[in-house]
């Protein structure tokens, strides 16, 4: 009977094939060197203007300066001014500090 039973049940399983081995330790090359650029040339500073061109560009150098500084002065540092009064208000967001204890004013 026994060999009946044993008889009726499957073959066990082939076992699982070895595991493949380990691949070749990976090692790194070193890396090239980085090219080397050498630095820019220095330019030397230009000659200074001759003073006829000097006078010549004269206007267009103050117009520039009043241009720049009129602009920031009249149109951007009061925009500044009234921005930071409506955020931190007129006081600054500074309270005083309080009297000292003996003052009566």
């Amino acid at each position: 009977m026994a060999a009946s039973v044993a008889a009726g049940q499957p073959e066990p399983a082939p076992p699982y094939p070895p595991s493949p081995p380990p691949p070749p330790s990976h090692v790194q090359r070193p890396l090239p060197p980085r090219p080397y650029y050498p630095p820019p040339p220095v330019l030397a500073a230009p000659p200074p203007l001759s003073p006829l061109t000097q006078v010549i560009y004269a206007p267009f150098y103050a117009a520039g300066l009043v241009v720049r500084y009129g602009f920031y002065y009249l149109i951007v540092a009061p925009i500044e001014v009234f921005s930071r009064t409506v955020a931190y208000g007129a006081r600054g967001g500074v309270e005083p500090p309080p009297p000292p204890p003996g003052d009566k004013t």
